[in-house]
Order: C-alpha cells, then sequence, then structure tokens
C-alpha cells in the first residue's frame, strides 16, 4: 500500500468516498491487544449501517486489519 493511503483520512475515502464523509460517524474505540488504538468508522444507509474497523499500528500508518502482535494473543 503507497504512503499516501495509510492515513485514516486516506482510507476513510478510500473505502466511503469523499461525497459520504459528512455522514460518517468515527467512534474511537479500545480493542484489547492493540496498543496503537483503533477506529469505528459507520456510515448510516438506506438498508443497514456499513461499519468498517480501522486499526493504527505502531508505524502510524493505518490498515484494515490489527497489528501482527494482537492477531497473535
Amino acid at each position: 500500500m503507497p504512503p499516501s493511503d495509510t492515513s485514516l483520512r486516506a482510507l476513510i475515502a478510500k473505502w466511503f468516498g469523499l461525497s459520504d464523509t459528512p455522514h460518517l460517524r468515527i467512534t474511537r474505540l479500545h480493542c484489547p491487544g492493540v496498543d496503537c488504538g483503533c477506529v469505528r468508522a459507520e456510515l448510516m444507509t438506506s438498508a443497514r449501517p456499513l461499519v468498517i474497523v480501522f486499526f493504527r499500528h505502531q508505524a502510524g500508518c493505518w490498515r484494515l486489519f490489527p497489528p501482527s502482535h494482537a492477531r497473535h494473543r
């Protein structure tokens, strides 16, 4: 993944689109085993909410999967 896509803002724009970002609800989560943090992004659609959880890695980048040390616990 290119460095420009590792910011939380860039990932949210990629997955939800720029036109939907004003309608997003962003919630900071406490995820056991994840020291760097995680964020829940929710978009209400006509059918049901679309939710994606983003994880911050030690290098400062954001991903859709938790850091490897958190996955092995």
